[in-house]
């Protein structure tokens, strides 16, 4: 069989990582303007007063608002960053932060038309049990024991929020920290991209259909562990599931994949890096991976 050279293999790498960062650029900058702009707007303030009034319930509207925005991780990071600069909870932000890499319209349309109506229905049911469940854990946590110590030195007085409507806007201002933004949401998203190329270039697909086989426990275990490593973009992923459930391979392994798979690519996960401490990232990917077993087993 043909094997590529060490500079072939180094070449396809980056290629695969720019085009991925060709694609992710206009979500990035997206966000990153959106995120700025909403300081100079009273829509974070409302959202400032809101959420302080009723966290609990700013978990629900998180986890709705994270399933219908358009936006992957790596918009809705600048815009979770504004908002926990404007002391808004933390739980909510991080709940709308995770559930925006776990399903999106796109995702949803794209689930319902390669694996059907209920898998796309269970997979959101799915992501939205967890996104409530996560909001509560995190509620419950000191913010201090959460937070990147990075991201909790930045964090502004709430009250400068609450007058921001106020300042009059300045271009030159504006720009300078949208620059700012994009440099430090920038460094953490190569790394991801770069690290997500390594894999879907030196991991042989072949290998993945090859474990997916069977039913049980020990079947779904295997496919929400390699969900961690090995998903493809969501869009990719869903014909090669389909193989899966044509030869064999359960629902309740195809959800745990699905699930498990966008939550903790390495890109998202270098996403959260900017806002959370890596123990946390750490737990939440075995909380994932827990959650992922349990739900594979109910609807398997």
């Amino acid at each position: 069989m043909y094997r590529y050279s060490i500079l072939e293999y180094i070449i396809l790498i980056f290629y695969t990582a720019g085009k991925s960062l060709l694609d992710l650029a206009p979500y990035i900058i997206i966000g990153v303007i959106v995120g700025e702009v909403l300081k100079l707007t009273s829509w974070t303030k409302l959202i400032y007063k809101g959420v302080n009034r009723s966290p609990i319930s700013a978990i629900l509207v998180a986890s709705i608002l994270g399933m219908v925005s358009p936006l992957c991780t790596y918009g809705t990071v600048p815009v979770v960053l504004q908002l926990f600069k404007a002391k808004v909870p933390v739980s909510p932000l991080i709940t709308f932060l995770s559930v925006s890499a776990m399903m999106n319209p796109q995702l949803f349309i794209y689930t319902w038309g390669g694996l059907g109506p209920e898998m796309a229905i269970a997979r959101a049911a799915a992501v939205l049990i967890f996104s409530l469940l996560l909001g509560l854990i995190l509620y419950r946590i000191p913010q201090s024991w959460i937070i990147n110590p990075s991201t909790l030195a930045e964090n502004g007085s709430g009250q400068e929020i609450l007058n921001r409507a106020k300042k009059q806007f300045a271009l030159k201002k504006f720009l300078k920290e949208v620059s700012n933004s994009l440099v430090f949401v920038g460094f953490y998203i190569v790394i991801g991209v770069l690290a997500s190329s390594v894999i879907d270039v030196l991991v042989p697909k072949s290998w993945l259909k090859a474990v997916f086989q069977g039913n049980g426990f020990t079947s779904l275990l295997i496919s929400a562990l390699l969900g961690v490593p090995l998903y493809a973009c969501g869009g990719g992923v869903i014909p090669i599931v389909s193989g899966f459930l044509a030869g064999g391979m359960g629902k309740g392994e195809a959800l745990a994949f699905l699930f498990v798979g966008p939550a903790t690519r390495i890109t998202p996960l270098m996403a959260l890096a900017v806002i959370l401490r890596p123990v946390v990232i750490v737990i939440y990917v075995l909380l994932v991976i827990t959650y992922s077993i349990l739900i594979g087993t109910v609807y398997h």
